[in-house]
């Protein structure tokens, strides 16, 4: 299979693009990838990408894969083949990001979690948000080494990949240990606003009480935040019933994206089960 020829021009365009042209960039990207008649040379363009000594177009190589991740698999182990051949001591950091992003966009299939692994240690928080990201959703326990990487993550000097690293690690109530629930209390005076509502989160599903002297506290303020409420539904403690009907009478609701968390948690702790019952 030859390797598909690019004009000039086009090949110009997809290299010339920032941070501030990320969309327009994988628009280009994709309806070059949907130009492309089959997926043998789709890879093939990619593999040329990849073997090219200038590190922009061998980014191109997994931003190619990384459009349509959603929708296909036949891409998933050359892409994992080329990311594993990278040297992360030595390749650029756009070809590290790139290779993160294309690994993280295809969030349902396990085969990309030990490949996307390798990243979390990267000198570029963007390159290590990938990975907090990232993780595969249906892989859920995650295993042992997974569960690590997050852990460190969660004290990541970026507060979005601490977010991003906890919501990951909260989300899955079946990876449960001491030292686990112990990263979650140390998270909750995370000065990320949203780092410490996922911890709460996590706890409460964990069914931790050392989440409840938090909740009273939040919960008694006026502008707490929907994640509190959420922790509220899941830990279903009758405690906080006069906290949350205090909510809901004074219109906690009305500006909220998530107005339903506070009804869920309302019942939840009315009826003293918890959305985990």
């Amino acid at each position: 299979m030859s390797t598909p020829q690019l004009p000039d021009s086009l090949l110009t365009e997809l290299l010339d693009w920032d941070e501030s042209s990320h969309r327009e960039h994988f628009d280009a990207m994709d309806r070059l990838f949907e130009s492309l008649s089959t997926a043998e040379k789709i890879i093939a363009l990619a593999r040329t990408w990849w073997a090219d000594a200038d590190h922009n177009v061998q980014a191109l190589g997994f931003d190619l894969l990384a459009v349509q991740a959603l929708d296909f698999a036949w891409h998933v182990p050359p892409l994992i083949e080329a990311a594993n051949a990278l040297d992360l001591d030595t390749v650029h950091e756009d070809v590290r990001w790139s290779a993160a992003h294309a690994l993280a966009a295809i969030c349902d299939d396990e085969r990309v979690l030990s490949p996307l692994l390798r990243f979390a240690g990267d000198l570029d928080p963007d390159v290590r948000w990938q990975v907090a990201y990232g993780i595969p959703a249906g892989i859920d326990p995650l295993p042992e080494d997974a569960v690590q990487v997050l852990l460190k993550l969660m004290h990541d000097p970026d507060a979005q990949v601490r977010d991003w690293a906890t919501m990951a690690l909260g989300s899955r109530g079946d990876n449960d240990s001491p030292e686990i629930r112990d990263a979650f209390v140390e998270r909750l005076q995370d000065p990320e606003a949203d780092t410490a509502g996922e911890a709460a989160v996590a706890l409460a599903v964990r069914r931790d009480l050392r989440i409840l002297p938090t909740l009273k506290r939040v919960l008694a303020t006026p502008n707490v935040g929907n994640l509190y409420v959420e922790a509220a539904a899941e830990l279903g403690d009758p405690q906080l019933l006069p906290l949350l009907q205090k909510l809901k009478a004074d219109g906690w609701q009305d500006d909220e994206p998530r107005p339903h968390v506070l009804d869920q948690a309302l019942n939840a702790c009315a009826s003293g089960r918890p959305l985990l019952a």
